[in-house]
């Protein structure tokens, strides 16, 4: 029956230790760089990918199956795994758990007559320290200085290290190339926060002393700085010249958008997705398709398996989890008529077949003679 048939815990939802991660802090403007997951998720580009990633497989339909017909009732535990959160908050904050930290744990409770767990409480990775044996094999859990067994915890884990108990953490392996983001952001926001380019140049056609230039200066600013939109009257040779420096001269366009693209090549989420010019790449109907296909295969799909494969333990022995791809693999509404009236004039499609695909199976259909 599984490795929970042993086993009755009568733990409900509002005995589980509420767990905080550790102190995580936005990034300062100016001293040495943080990297964190919290720091890190203020870079545009990898928010939207972690976001993207997450709500996608966390809008799902989830269900289990056995003999590839599904199981009516299903499992709680798929269903609705914490009750103080809905089904899809609780899967995608899963996912970014996953793709942040490579790590996402489960503390198992509240299980049925046979062992099975029928709830679950999402845990912080960073509250969940691993013991381990001499020989690497997880011992325990030590969540909040209580400890479980690996029986109580749902460890699902990211790309793992042959022999690593833990899953990969973008955070920890690509931590210079976040850092060169946040590190860019930052010098764009010092350069138009503390002025590091001068807005004008007051030119005189004398040589002055410092003390001259530094009066000029101070009565300029006086004057003529702040919101002080009156005319400025010169006298004596002086003339004053703007300085104008747009973004693309400072390069700082190119720079954010090598650093987004190269979020989007960690993460697997083609540049389009995430709002991300491409140079020299045209976009058209076509290839957009292609690649939104090519997310789903690559990028959607191994996520997706590792978290079927894990839930698929908590289920009695011959059902598996499963995520219902259909509406993210489903084509455009005149691709998929095509392809009904292929099927139709085949003979491997029946009408009732048809409007099943289609949602329609309720709707009332028009008798004939």
């Amino acid at each position: 029956m599984g490795i929970f048939s042993r086993r009755k815990t009568e733990q409900r939802a509002s005995e589980f230790p509420f767990v905080l991660p550790t102190a995580n802090y936005l990034q300062p403007l100016q001293g040495a760089l943080h990297i964190s997951p919290a720091t890190a998720l203020t870079i545009p580009a990898l928010y939207r990918c972690t976001n993207l990633i997450s709500d996608s497989i966390g809008a799902l339909p989830l269900a289990s199956y056995r003999n590839g017909d599904r199981v009516k009732p299903q499992p709680a535990i798929l269903e609705q795994p914490d009750r103080t959160m809905t089904r899809m908050d609780m899967i995608a904050s899963t996912v970014m758990s996953l793709v942040i930290d490579g790590n996402a744990y489960w503390l198992l409770g509240d299980r049925d007559e046979l062992g099975y767990p029928r709830q679950a409480v999402l845990l912080a990775p960073d509250a969940v320290y691993i013991e381990t044996a001499q020989n690497g094999a997880t011992i325990a859990y030590r969540v909040a200085g209580q400890t479980y067994q690996p029986e109580d915890i749902l460890h699902i884990r990211g790309l793992t290290f042959p022999g690593s108990v833990k899953g990969m953490s973008i955070i920890e392996h690509h931590r210079r190339t976040l850092g060169i983001s946040i590190a860019g952001e930052d010098c764009a926001s010092e350069l138009y926060n503390a002025g590091g380019l001068p807005v004008g140049v007051l030119e005189v056609d004398a040589d002055i002393t410092r003390e001259e230039a530094d009066a000029l200066k101070a009565g300029w600013i006086a004057n003529n700085g702040g919101r002080n939109r009156t005319p400025a009257v010169l006298a004596n040779g002086i003339a004053y010249k703007p300085l104008s420096f747009s973004a693309h001269d400072l390069e700082l366009i190119d720079a954010r958008r090598y650093s987004a693209q190269q979020v989007c090549t960690l993460l697997g989420v083609p540049p389009h997705m995430v709002g991300v010019a491409m140079d020299g790449t045209s976009m058209t109907y076509s290839n957009v398709t292609q690649d939104s296909i090519q997310f789903v295969r690559f990028t959607l799909r191994p996520w997706l398996s590792r978290i079927e494969q894990a839930l698929s333990t908590l289920l009695p022995r011959g059902q598996t989890a499963r995520f219902i791809l259909d509406d993210l693999l489903r084509a455009d509404t005149a691709s998929r008529y095509a392809a009904y009236e292929v099927g139709l004039r085949a003979g491997f499609l029946t009408v009732e077949e048809v409007r099943m695909f289609e949602d329609l199976t309720d709707a009332t259909t028009p008798e004939t003679d």
